[in-house]
C-alpha cells in the first residue's frame, strides 16, 4: 500500500469519525435521552485517542524515520505518545459502560465509578513510574514490549465491551417495544463487529501495513454506521414525553371515543411519558404479561400499530 493511499484512507477515516460525532451531537440536542450524551462523549474520546495516539504515533514514527533517528528512540517516542492518550481511552470505556445502563434508564453506582477511575489511575501512574526514567528518550526502558501491550489492550477491550454488550443484550428481553428491542440488538451486533474486526486487524498489523491502516479505519470510522442507524431509529420511533396541560382533556375524549378502560387509560398515560412495558409493570405493580395484554387491547381499540402512533393519537387535535 503506497504512502498516498495510506494517507487518503487515514484522512477519510478521520472525516468519517468527525461526521459520526457531529450526527451524535445533533441527536443529543434533539432528543432528551441520557444515553445520547454518554454516546456522544464516547465517540469524542475514542476519536481523540485515535487521532492523537494512533494516527499521531504513526505520523511521529514516519518523521523520525526520515530523520534517521535510532530505532530505540523511535519506539520510545511512539510508546510515550500512545501512553499519553490512554486517559482518553479510559474515559471512552467509562462512557460506553454508562451508556449500557442508560439504555434502560439506570445509572452507575457511585462505588463502581470510584473504583473504576481509582483502579485505572493507580495502574496508569504505576505504569508510568515503572517505565519513564528522567533523561533522554534513548534511556527510557519499557517493561512491556509491543506484543504484550497489544495483548493487554485486547484483554481490556474484550472485558469492557464484552460485559457491556452482554448487559445490553440481556436488558432487551425486558423491553416491550419490539422496534426498540431490535434497535438495541442491532446496536450490540454492530459494536461486536467493530471490536472483533479492530482487534483482529491490530494483531495482524505486524504482518503488513495494510492491517495497521485497517485497524485505524475500523476503530475510528466504523462508528458512523451505528450512529446513523440510531438517528434513523429515533427519527421514526421516538415518542416525545407528554407535558402536563390539556393532555388530560384529550385523553378523556379518547377514552370516550374508543371505549378505553380506566387501567388502559393509565397505561396510555405512562406510554406517552416514554415508559417501557417493564417500567409500566413496575409502576403499576402488575405483571409484564398483563401490561402486554393491555397494550395489545389498546392498539386494537384505537387502530394504531405502535407507541408512536398511540402518542400522536393521544395528542391529536381531532380529539379536541
Amino acid at each position: 500500500m503506497g504512502i498516498q493511499i495510506q494517507l487518503l484512507v487515514i484522512i477519510m477515516t478521520l472525516i468519517s469519525g468527525m461526521i459520526a460525532i457531529i450526527v451524535a451531537n445533533r441527536m443529543m440536542r434533539k432528543y432528551p435521552l441520557p444515553y445520547l450524551s454518554s454516546y456522544f462523549y464516547f465517540l469524542v474520546f475514542i476519536y481523540i485517542f485515535s487521532a492523537y495516539s494512533i494516527v499521531g504515533s504513526q505520523t511521529l514514527r514516519r518523521i523520525l524515520e526520515n530523520h534517521q533517528t535510532p530505532l530505540a528512540t523511535i519506539q520510545s517516542a511512539e510508546a510515550m505518545l500512545i501512553a499519553l492518550g490512554i486517559p482518553f481511552l479510559i474515559l471512552a470505556w467509562y462512557m460506553f459502560i454508562r451508556l449500557s445502563r442508560e439504555f434502560f434508564r439506570k445509572t452507575l453506582p457511585r462505588l463502581f465509578v470510584a473504583m473504576y477511575f481509582g483502579l485505572f489511575a493507580v495502574s496508569f501512574v504505576g505504569y508510568a513510574l515503572m517505565n519513564l526514567d528522567i533523561g533522554s528518550l534513548e534511556m527510557i526502558q519499557f517493561f512491556m514490549d509491543e506484543t504484550q501491550l497489544i495483548w493487554t489492550f485486547t484483554l481490556l477491550m474484550l472485558v469492557v465491551f464484552g460485559t457491556t454488550l452482554t448487559a445490553i443484550l440481556t436488558g432487551t428481553k425486558s423491553l416491550g417495544d419490539v422496534n426498540q428491542r431490535k434497535a438495541y440488538q442491532w446496536f450490540v451486533a454492530w459494536y461486536a463487529i467493530i471490536i472483533l474486526l479492530s482487534l483482529l486487524s491490530l494483531h495482524l498489523s505486524s504482518i503488513h501495513i495494510v492491517f495497521g491502516v485497517a485497524f485505524i479505519a475500523v476503530f475510528t470510522a466504523f462508528h458512523l454506521v451505528p450512529v446513523v442507524f440510531l438517528n434513523l431509529y429515533l427519527s421514526r420511533y421516538y415518542v416525545q414525553p407528554v407535558e402536563a396541560g390539556n393532555f388530560e382533556g384529550k385523553l378523556e375524549k379518547m377514552i370516550e371515543k374508543h371505549g378505553i378502560s380506566k387501567r388502559e387509560a393509565e397505561i396510555i398515560t405512562l406510554i406517552c411519558k416514554g415508559m417501557s412495558n417493564q417500567e409500566i409493570s413496575d409502576s403499576l405493580f402488575i405483571s409484564l404479561q398483563t401490561v402486554k395484554d393491555h397494550v395489545h387491547r389498546i392498539f386494537t381499540k384505537t387502530g394504531v400499530k405502535n407507541r408512536v402512533q398511540l402518542a400522536n393519537l393521544a395528542g391529536s387535535p381531532e380529539l379536541l
